[in-house]
Formats: structure tokens, sequence, C-alpha cells
């Protein structure tokens, strides 16, 4: 099967469609007063919009491209690790179930297409706010390059770590002028895509499937997602584990040229 723009293209509405529809039932469970909120294996929450919203896709999914097989977070087994292909779609039904469960508005449905270890297409959906991102490596959104004389970081709102208090004290050490943008959910990566914030540090365990949809759009908008310590972009399809490394995102090429080596210092404290 050819992966290029033209296959984008050809799916792309349907794939609009099958987000709305995972977005409408999650809008109706988080109208209503029953979560059905429990605890998976790993102590993560569960609700029965996370289980709704991934029936519709899976649905949708196999009607789009009944060919492609779907990796997802609710029906993940680690033991499916080795028979991952090189294509597939890999989904989050509903990032940020504790935004969802605590009313912050700030959750999405993410879909990507995964195709050689890479992030080739994403669409990311806010329920709430009704807008869809969307990009792919086939894409040219790339706006004009500028480094900004206050760097806005976004962060998240439910995870802030030690790690991340550290790297604030890094920062104000070296006299960096920053802001912080609190975010929840792939938003922060979307953020980075609409130019609200310009570096996104990751320096906690995320999952996969929590960031290759918005990486994509991302990527698409001339924006990366760099791995650490080895400063490759981060990739997909590990055998080993489905978490990611500690990573950090990047608007555009020269606020990571101007801020990565940096940051060299502190990544070294991370490993």
């Amino acid at each position: 099967m050819k992966i290029d723009q033209s296959f984008i293209k050809k799916h792309l509405p349907a794939l609009k469609e099958c987000v709305n529809n995972a977005s409408r039932e999650i809008i109706n469970i988080y109208s209503s007063n029953n979560f059905g909120e429990i605890s998976k294996s790993d102590g993560s929450p569960l609700t029965i919009a996370d289980q709704k919203a991934n029936e519709v896709i899976m649905c949708n999914l196999k009607d789009i491209s009944p060919d492609i097989p779907i990796v997802s977070e609710e029906t993940f087994d680690k033991a499916s690790l080795n028979e991952i292909k090189s294509l597939y779609w890999l989904v989050d039904p509903l990032d940020g179930t504790r935004e969802f469960i605590n009313k912050t508005d700030e959750f999405t449905v993410n879909i990507a297409l995964i195709y050689d270890k890479k992030a080739v297409f994403g669409i990311v959906a806010s329920p709430v706010k009704e807008k869809i991102w969307h990009g792919s490596i086939f894409d040219d959104n790339q706006r004009e390059e500028s480094s900004p004389d206050c760097l806005r970081l976004v962060m998240s709102k439910s995870h802030k770590s030690i790690n991340d208090e550290a790297f604030l004290e890094f920062l104000d050490d070296r006299n960096v002028k920053y802001q912080i943008i609190e975010k929840g959910s792939s938003l922060k990566l979307c953020g980075l895509a609409d130019n609200d914030a310009d570096i996104y540090p990751r320096f906690g365990p995320t999952s996969e499937w929590d960031i290759a949809a918005a990486h994509a759009v991302l990527a698409s908008y001339g924006g990366s997602v760099i791995s650490i310590p080895d400063e490759t972009e981060l990739s997909y399809s590990k055998k080993s584990s489905i978490l990611n490394s500690y990573f950090i995102a990047f608007r555009n090429n020269e606020i990571k040229s101007e801020y990565l080596p940096l940051l060299r210092d502190f990544f070294k404290k991370l490993v």
C-alpha cells in the first residue's frame, strides 16, 4: 500500500468524521454525571467515554482502511509489541482522561498513521472546542521562522514533576526569560503548531499514542519533537516498550537551533 499525499487526501474527510463521531460520544458522557470511572492496572483512570470513543474509532478505521492494523490504548497488550507492523493506525481515543474527569475541557481525540517508525499523519480533535488539527509529512504549512524574546513554555496542568521544577531553575540560573502556558493532553503540542507556545519539555512518562498524532501535526508546521538524550526526532514502533523517552518539542528549527545547545547540560542530569 502506498502512503502518500493522495492517500491522505482521499481518506481525510472520513477521518474528520471519525474524530467528530468519537467527540460526540465523549461530549454525551461529559455532559452527564456518570463517567463510570475505574483505575487501570497501571493506575491511570478509565471512563465510559474512553471506551465508547474507542469503539467508534475502531469501527470507523476498519471501514476506512480494512487492511491497516490498529493499535489503540484501550485494546493494547504489551505482548503485541513484537507483532506491530511497519504501517498501522495508532489511537488514543481520549487523551487527558484526568482533565476529562476534572472538567477542565482540555482533552482530545488522537489518531496517527505510523509508517516505518514515523508519525506520517495525525489528526487531533478537541471535543469541547469543536476544533480539529491535522497534518502530515507531505504538508508544507511552515510559517516564517522567528525566535522569541521571552520563551513561551507549554507545560502540563496535571503532570508537573520534580524534573519540571529543576528545568525552570536551570533556565532561571541562565537568565532565560520565559513564561509558562498551561495546557492539558496533546493540546500542548497543538499549541506549538498554533504558535501559542515555543517549546514543550516533557521529562516524565508518556506513551506513543499520547503524542504521535500531534507530533505529525506539529511536524507539518515545521516543528520537531526531539528525543533525550540522543537528540534525534522521536520515533515509534519500539519493540521494547510503548513508552517514549523524555523529549522536548520545538515550534520551529530556529528555536531548536538556539535553545538545544543550551539545554544539553540539563539533559545530562536526566540520564
